[in-house]
C-alpha cells in the first residue's frame, strides 16, 4: 500500500502543479492585456489632449483679438495661416498662427517683416491643421492627429471682416 500511495501523493502533486502552472499562465497574460490596453489608453489621451489644445488654442487666440478688421486668413508663401493684428504705440504687430513641420506654430512679429515659418514657436505637435472662413462668416479650424482623426471646431469671430 505504501507504494500505491506514494504514487498517489505524486499524482496530487502533479495535478497541483499544473492547475498551479496555469494559473500563473492566466495571471500573466491578463496582467500584460491590461498593460497593453492601459498603453492604448494613455497615447489616446495624449492624441486627444494635442487636438482638443491646438483647437482652444487657436479659438482663444481668435477670442482675445476679436476686434474690427483683427482677423484674416491668408496663405503666405504656401503656408495657410491665421493672421491676428494689434497695435502697441503706433506699430501694428502681427501674430501668424499656422501648421509647419507637423506643428502648430505661432511666429509674433511686426507686420511688414520678412515671414521665416521655421522661427515660429512650437505650439502642440498634431499632423495636419486646417483653417476656412466659411460662408456665414464663422471660422472653421480643423486638427488632426497621426491616427487620421479630427476634431473641429467653428469659431464666430464677431467683430471681424465677415
Amino acid at each position: 500500500m505504501r507504494a500505491e500511495e506514494k504514487r498517489s501523493k505524486r499524482i496530487y502533486n502533479l495535478c497541483m502543479n499544473i492547475v498551479t502552472a496555469i494559473f500563473l499562465v492566466c495571471a500573466i497574460a491578463l496582467v500584460a492585456v491590461g498593460v497593453m490596453e492601459y498603453k492604448n489608453i494613455a497615447v489616446s489621451n495624449v492624441e486627444n489632449y494635442k487636438l482638443r489644445t491646438s483647437i482652444s488654442y487657436v479659438a482663444t487666440k481668435v477670442r482675445q483679438n476679436d476686434r474690427e478688421g483683427s482677423v484674416e486668413l491668408k496663405d503666405r508663401d504656401g503656408t495657410e495661416m491665421l493672421l491676428l493684428y494689434e497695435e502697441y504705440d503706433g506699430t501694428v504687430y502681427e501674430t501668424a498662427i499656422y501648421w509647419y513641420n507637423g506643428c502648430l506654430r505661432e511666429y509674433y512679429h511686426e507686420k511688414g517683416t520678412e515671414f521665416e515659418p521655421e522661427n515660429g514657436f512650437e505650439v502642440v505637435q498634431v499632423s495636419a491643421f486646417d483653417f476656412k472662413r466659411e460662408n456665414n462668416g464663422l471660422l472653421s479650424v480643423t486638427a488632426t492627429d497621426v491616427d487620421g482623426k479630427q476634431e473641429s471646431m467653428y469659431i464666430a469671430v464677431n467683430s471681424g471682416t465677415r
